[in-house]
């Protein structure tokens, strides 16, 4: 048996090496252990439950980052109807330009009234003032609307609605123009095709 400590060489049968006195029966190697220590596997498991928090954190801000269409409205079917599609207008002065007219129809707006028919026309002032006029009927209701689009500020875009499409009061937002650089475009880009799927405006 040699000895751990010094490396002389005893008896088999020795309990003491016989140079150094080192206790040979104390210097057994050291078990190698098989599988994982508990700390490793609970490191293992927070490593885990982090990677799973943060692509569920960065899921919900991309979700809540895109754009959403206005779901204020409960059509279960919206039907468009263009007259007039024209987006490549220019003005030289204020006289409002058609832009834009069409008609849509669905079977349930936003105030419950069932099945109900929506016209309107756009007009461009400038490209940063729109006026949409729009008529919603619905039943025996009737409601002349007003909606202007104007340029806020370099990234937001105000929008007035006069009434709403219940008749009732008007409604009033600043929104961002989502990187569109004038309000015309915002319009083709994003208004209208907000009407497409939520129907009237407001």
């Amino acid at each position: 048996m040699y000895c751990k400590n010094c490396g002389y060489e005893n008896d088999d049968d020795a309990s003491f090496c016989e140079r150094c006195g080192a206790n040979l029966g104390s210097a057994t190697p050291p078990q190698s252990r098989n599988g994982m220590s508990t700390t490793n596997k609970v490191l293992i498991v927070v490593v885990i439950i982090l990677i799973l928090g943060i692509g569920i954190a960065v899921a919900m801000l991309l979700t809540s980052n895109a754009p959403v269409a206005n779901n204020t409205s409960k059509n279960t079917s919206v039907v468009v109807t263009d007259t007039e599609t024209t987006s490549d207008t220019s003005t030289d002065d204020n006289t409002p330009i058609l832009i834009d007219s069409g008609s849509m129809s669905g079977t349930d707006a936003k105030y419950d009234d069932g099945p109900f028919t929506y016209e309107w026309k756009t007009y461009q002032i400038d490209d940063e003032n729109l006026v949409m006029y729009g008529t919603y009927v619905a039943g025996s209701k009737t409601v002349k609307q007003t909606v202007t689009l104007k340029k806020f500020d370099d990234e937001r875009v105000e929008i007035t609605v006069e009434p709403k499409s219940s008749g009732k009061s008007s409604w009033y937002t600043v929104t961002t123009s989502q990187g569109y650089s004038n309000v015309l475009d915002y319009y083709w880009k994003i208004f209208r095709q907000n009407r497409e799927e939520a129907g009237p405006v407001s």
